[in-house]
């Protein structure tokens, strides 16, 4: 036989239960008694709060920026973004369209894509703006005729002699004086730079004609540098053969007139018996423009996360409409296009969510509050009150909304669940309110209303008050992440739910007394001027239906069998949930915030099927070198990273071919040892030859480079190198780390970094493992000191936080078997997932705490009294994401996924382990409650639990 428990707890527990909880139930008992006696004050205020606090929406400022997103603010990657960015922004914009089809190489394909890029060299904006005159140059490699050079000395009126007659004859002649062509075209021309520099060679190279940086297998169709009438003539009369001879027999590209695999443009490539390429599966073409970064600072377009040209921005979505247009097309054939802008636009037009699935779930909340509150009977449905409900939530988004814009925190994608997150927190306060208003005894029933408002809110603002806190601490540890986008999710949630807390516990109290006194006068619920005649007597009420299903669950679970099955249970789908947090594997890709039905996510799709990457290409960049003192520094850098065979697959470093040319020219001494003028000529007369050319590009001097003049100071250089292909974050953060031990080990003066486009995703891969389990520690043990704070009892905390660890360890393996990897999105849902599993276990330790009877007989009344209430929150914070379930953004999907994860675990834990397991160990009875069930109910009750237990 049981005892009844109903001793008091002694020692610090007590008297701090007595000095926070009761007096905390105290002050909002008469904070009920006020809010009932003072309704439209309560309102008003709360209307006035909202309105002031929404003129912070003002400032709102979205952020789709990955590198603002996703990376530490103290990161390398960070931190070195942001220096080139301020010193040296891109000017690059790099425009691609990849086309697939059954054969690429077929004429009627070639001939559409020579359609679509000739149309986009055709565009002219509304500015008068043409490709032309916005993309990236690059030189046409004419070789000079001997002629041309012959006609130059005779231009300059000097005698000639025997030597100018053989000037250039040791080009073109062997060892025994016989005339041959030197075949190997780059060495020649190299000696021809150093022979003949400055001059004629400079002018040579001033005159040189340029084409737009445009690559792919339409080059073959080139002359003389560019695309002629002849051009146009043989595309329209190009046929599968003559198609495939090109292919096969043309290493030239005619537009730039250097060396070219065509082969690198193609993928899924089929050859015949004898090696020749007779078809492709796909193949593209990029287009590089170049921004005028001046117009880009000083008149930027607003709204984006980096500087853009108006000009190049417009002309870039004529470009984009250029290629969607699929009009014309072969059978079979299809493309996928790609502009500098479209990132920006399809995360700018996602960011704020999906707004239909936004008003729809909360119809969907309405129509449940409606039928869960009230009754269904002209004056006691409360659809007016559920409305209010979901008002005071809209209320709550919009102070968090409006105080975060006004301290200029950004609204990133990861905010746009925040409606559906807020709307479940706010709905199950709601429903505890509600919960224990119905809960009041006969007795209590009979008082004042605002008696009975003070006796309701006595228990219901000490429980909401309770999970809200918990909530807040669970944001707010999150809110110390060094992840920008978590944090400032986490100060937007944490803000939100104490709005909603706050409007919940006045906006909405203060509604429900003025619908309670129409009720309470035989008002009609949708038409208030209608009194009825034949009124429901409050103290007539019946136990609610959820509360006698609640009551027949308890009585079932307190059966020995049943307790027993509900342990092993627990135990099996916890096991299985420690295996899949074992399996569960790290993984982060920024492209998943682009919602896949899109262009540029099935570009990013497709690319990474047909032009897989080979390695991530990295570059080192040098900045206040002193050279040439650095130069062997850098020199064995490259050498170094070569070695690392494990990590890196290639290096090109412009040291080594410079040391050579210098060698060529006729130094053969110590470069550290070599005047600044002398180096700065040497230097200049490097970049402007064919073996220094491709290198030019990444140099920044103070001024500009002209071919014939020394070059000015060096203000940023770079060596490129190729990581090879890695498995996952096992491989390749160890990877980045070396090149960076690799750049500080180099002792090379001013500053040195690596930068490559993966390593923003890498350096994220580094920290989020240690971020998530440290927050989620964090959140877990501050949690249980809230929950042990309010509540004021060890062992109930300790049951509240065993529920906390199983739900989480149950849902981070399941979300293994569900496709979920450990990224910044699930990252931010499991911190979310700690406050909202804490509130269904709390809710009823809380209740227990304050039952009396042995223990079979508390838990048997706390889920008839608290269960509904927690049920009804779990299945409303459902519905606020249900509609999720379908979408394409990956923020939404992973938000379902876990979220349906969190609450029927949480439930799971909450209604069915938790009581069972109090049943064998709960904790004894604290005081005696002020909030107890009605009087019918308690007499069945003890019925029940007599004859059945």
């Amino acid at each position: 036989m049981e005892d009844t428990q109903t001793s008091t707890e002694p020692g610090i527990f007590h008297r701090l239960r007595g000095c926070i909880m009761l007096k905390m139930e105290a002050f909002f008992q008469g904070y009920g008694e006020f809010v009932a006696k003072k309704p439209w004050i309560v309102i008003i205020c709360c209307v006035l709060l909202t309105a002031l606090c929404g003129g912070g929406l003002y400032w709102f400022r979205m952020e789709n920026e990955g590198v603002k997103l996703w990376i530490p603010y103290n990161s390398d990657y960070r931190v070195n973004s942001d220096w080139m960015f301020e010193n040296f922004p891109r000017d690059l914009r790099f425009n691609s369209i990849i086309f697939t089809g059954p054969n690429v190489l077929k004429a009627d394909v070639v001939r559409t894509i020579y359609r679509v890029i000739k149309a986009i060299r055709e565009i002219r904006t509304k500015e008068d703006v043409t490709w032309t005159e916005i993309c990236m140059r690059r030189p046409v490699i004419k070789p000079p005729s001997v002629s041309d050079l012959v006609g130059y000395r005779k231009k300059r009126n000097e005698p000639k002699d025997e030597d100018d007659d053989d000037e250039f004859s040791d080009l073109f002649e062997g060892d025994d004086g016989d005339v041959s062509i030197n075949t190997d075209i780059t060495d020649l021309a190299t000696q021809f730079s150093i022979d003949q520099y400055p001059r004629p060679y400079c002018n040579i190279v001033e005159g040189m004609p340029s084409a737009c940086m445009e690559m792919g297998i339409l080059e073959l169709f080139g002359h003389d540098g560019e695309y002629s009438a002849i051009s146009d003539k043989e595309i329209e009369e190009l046929t599968d053969e003559k198609m495939i001879q090109m292919i096969n027999s043309k290493t030239t590209s005619g537009i730039f007139l250097t060396p070219q695999n065509f082969t690198e443009y193609l993928s899924k490539v089929t050859v015949d018996e004898n090696g020749n390429i007779v078809g492709a599966g796909a193949t593209y073409v990029h287009l590089f423009g170049k921004m005028n970064m001046t117009q880009a600072k000083t008149n930027p377009v607003p709204g984006l996360g980096e500087p853009t040209e108006p000009r190049m921005f417009e002309f870039e979505g004529d470009m984009l409409k250029v290629m969607l247009n699929v009009s014309g097309y072969p059978d079979g054939l299809q493309s996928y296009p790609n502009v500098a802008r479209s990132f920006g636009d399809i995360a700018g037009s996602t960011i704020l969510g999906d707004v239909s699935s936004f008003v729809v779930g909360y119809g969907l909340m309405f129509g449940y509050a409606t039928v869960m509150l009230g009754k269904i009977s002209c004056v006691e449905h409360r659809s007016f009150l559920a409305t209010i409900g979901i008002y005071g939530v809209i209320m709550g988004i919009i102070v968090s909304y409006g105080l975060c814009s006004f301290c200029g925190i950004f609204y990133g994608p990861m905010h746009s669940v925040m409606p559906f997150l807020m709307l479940g927190i706010g709905i199950d306060d709601m429903f505890v309110i509600m919960q224990c208003w119905n809960t009041l005894t006969a007795s209590e029933q009979r008082k004042s209303l605002e008696e009975r408002f003070g006796l309701m809110m006595r228990q219901a603002g000490a429980a909401i008050t309770v999970t809200s806190a918990t909530d807040v601490i669970a944001f707010g540890v999150g809110a110390f992440t060094i992840l920008p986008a978590l944090k400032s999710f986490c100060l937007y949630a944490s803000i939100g739910i104490i709005a909603t807390f706050i409007f919940q516990g006045s906006f909405f109290v203060a509604w429900m007394s003025i619908d309670q006194r129409r009720i309470e006068s035989h008002r009609n619920g949708c038409c208030p001027c209608y009194v009825h005649v034949t009124p429901t007597s409050p103290a007539e009420r019946q136990v609610s239906f959820l509360q006698r299903v609640f009551r027949h669950l308890a009585v079932f679970l307190m059966k020995w069998p049943v307790r027993l099955i509900v342990i092993f249970v627990v135990t099996l789908i916890t096991g299985f949930g420690v295996y899949g947090n074992v399996l569960l594997r790290q993984e982060f890709d920024p492209t998943w915030f682009l919602p896949s039905d899109t262009y540029i996510a099935q570009w990013f799709n497709v690319n990474k099927e047909y032009f897989p990457s080979s390695g991530e290409r990295a570059t080192i960049y040098f900045s206040g070198a002193t050279f040439p003192e650095d130069i062997p520094a850098i020199e064995n850098l490259a050498r170094k990273l070569e070695n690392e065979t494990s990590i890196v697959a290639d290096v090109d470093s412009w040291t080594s071919p410079f040391i050579s040319y210098v060698e060529r020219i006729g130094y053969s001494g110590d470069l550290r040892l070599i005047n600044d003028s002398t180096f700065s000529g040497y230097l200049a007369q490097f970049l402007f030859s064919p073996l220094g050319a491709k290198y030019a590009q990444g140099f920044r001097f103070e001024e500009e480079l002209k071919c014939g003049l020394p070059a000015g100071e060096v203000k940023l250089s770079e060596i490129t190198f190729r990581h090879r292909l890695f498995s996952g974050p096992e491989e390749h953060v160890p990877a980045m780390n070396r090149v960076k031990e690799l750049i500080r080990s180099a002792n090379i003066s001013g500053k040195a970094f690596a930068m490559a486009l993966g390593y923003a995703t890498w350096e994220t891969d580094e920290i989020i493992s240690l971020e998530i389990y440290r927050n989620m520690a964090l959140g877990i043990l501050c949690v249980f000191l809230t929950t042990l704070f309010f509540i004021s009892n060890l062992s109930g905390a300790v049951f509240i936080l065993l529920c906390v660890c199983l739900t989480l360890a149950d849902v981070g393996g399941f979300m293994h078997f569900w496709g979920l990897t450990i990224d910044t999105v699930s990252c931010n849902n499991l911190i979310i997932a700690i406050g909202l599993c804490v509130d269904y276990s709390a809710h009823i330790m809380h209740r227990f705490l304050t039952e009396q009877g042995n223990r079979r007989e508390r838990v048997i009344k706390t889920l008839s009294n608290i269960g509904p209430a927690v049920f009804n929150g779990g299945i409303s914070t459902f519905l606020a994401f249900v509609l999720l379930a379908n979408s394409k953004s990956h923020v939404f999907s992973s938000f379902f996924k876990i979220f349906f994860l969190v609450v029927s675990f949480g439930l799971f834990h909450g209604l069915i382990f938790l009581p069972v397991f109090l049943s064998f160990i709960g904790p004894s009875t604290i005081r005696h409650t002020t909030v107890k069930s009605t009087e019918n109910l308690q007499a069945e009750l003890v019925k029940q639990t007599s004859s059945e237990l």
